[in-house]
């Protein structure tokens, strides 16, 4: 058994021990909620902590995150106390949940005498041998929904995006002359998870040329390399790549005419702006974090791969026709 699974068997048996146990006071003051993960799997969490908070109003909620999303936790405005360390968090806390945790958070559940503790590795154990892995989106909601009533109406995360942000990016687009326009990013963690440059750069000029739209490339301040070799090979894009942070993203992502780009955290917020897309994914499971609604296509030409090679071919069989037709699909 693998550590990650090893962790799941652990905070599933100790969330069911917990949560049985006989309870002094069944009231809900202080909540922990724990995503350690990356931006396109906390964008998935937004509305699971909207309704926590709704459920409790009364409740402090507290998120351990990665630094990197501590933004994106501030912006649902009901978090009082976001920290990137569990040496920061306070002793006690009546409800923790896991949606993403560790073995130090589930020592934390464990031994920090909190009253319930709902974890994301009961969900995903029951999933493996039920009917297999489900999209990010409900796997999040299934780790908290015994809290609510059986009734309750879920709806999907949304942004929050402030004045100021959406002043910041009006004045980029009166910068760059831009009232209509395309959204791509060509960047990915991993190097096999990115389609070729050179598929980007053709793509927008056939775009251009049949639409009259210009692109806008996007990317975090470590892919203005990337972005600019993109836009060595065509006249008809723009680098915004760390120019926006991520709320002024998701701003961007709302006043396009379509976003197009691998499997990454710039391609959830477009699905949650429920954008017209063409998402690419190389290596992966599927459905897990396909985007969710119809006038979202998804190309991935999943395969069995062992090596980086033949993971990389994925990505590779994605031609640019394949994402010309797709968009033309989509009745764009």
């Amino acid at each position: 058994m693998d550590t990650e699974k090893l962790l799941y068997f652990a905070t599933s048996i100790t969330s069911s021990v917990v949560n049985a146990l006989p309870k002094k006071s069944r009231s809900i003051n202080t909540i922990l909620l724990v995503k350690l993960d990356e931006i396109g799997d906390m964008i998935y969490t937004f509305h699971c902590i909207e309704a926590l908070a709704e459920q409790y109003p009364d409740a402090e909620i507290t998120v351990l995150c990665k630094p990197m999303n501590s933004a994106l936790v501030a912006q649902t405005g009901v978090v009082k106390t976001i920290v990137n360390d569990i040496v920061d968090l306070q002793k006690k806390y009546d409800l923790q949940v896991d949606f993403r945790g560790n073995w130090s958070t589930f020592k934390k559940a464990l031994f920090g005498g909190c009253r319930y503790y709902y974890d994301r590795g009961s969900i995903r154990l029951r999933n493996k041998f039920d009917s297999g892995q489900v999209h990010e989106l409900y796997t999040n909601q299934d780790t908290i929904k015994d809290l609510f009533p059986e009734d309750y109406t879920w709806i999907k995360p949304k942004l929050h995006p402030t004045t100021e942000d959406v002043q910041n990016v009006e004045r980029l687009l009166v910068d760059h002359d831009l009232k209509h326009y395309i959204v791509m990013h060509c960047g990915a963690r991993e190097e096999i998870r990115r389609w070729p440059v050179e598929r980007f750069a053709e793509l927008i000029s056939m775009l251009y040329q049949t639409y009259d739209l210009k692109t806008i490339l996007i990317g975090a301040p470590n892919e203005v390399e990337l972005v600019d070799s993109v836009c060595k090979l065509t006249s008809h894009a723009f680098s915004f790549a760390g120019k926006t942070n991520l709320m002024e993203l998701g701003v961007l992502m709302r006043k396009s005419r379509l976003f197009v780009g691998n499997e990454s955290g710039p391609l959830h917020f477009a699905v949650i702006e429920q954008k017209p897309l063409v998402a690419l994914f190389g290596p992966g499971v599927k459905d897990v974090f396909y985007p969710l609604y119809p006038n979202q296509k998804v190309i991935h030409h999943v395969t069995d791969a062992s090596t980086e090679v033949q993971k990389k071919e994925s990505i590779m069989k994605i031609t640019v026709n394949e994402v010309f037709e797709t968009i033309q699909s989509l009745g764009f």
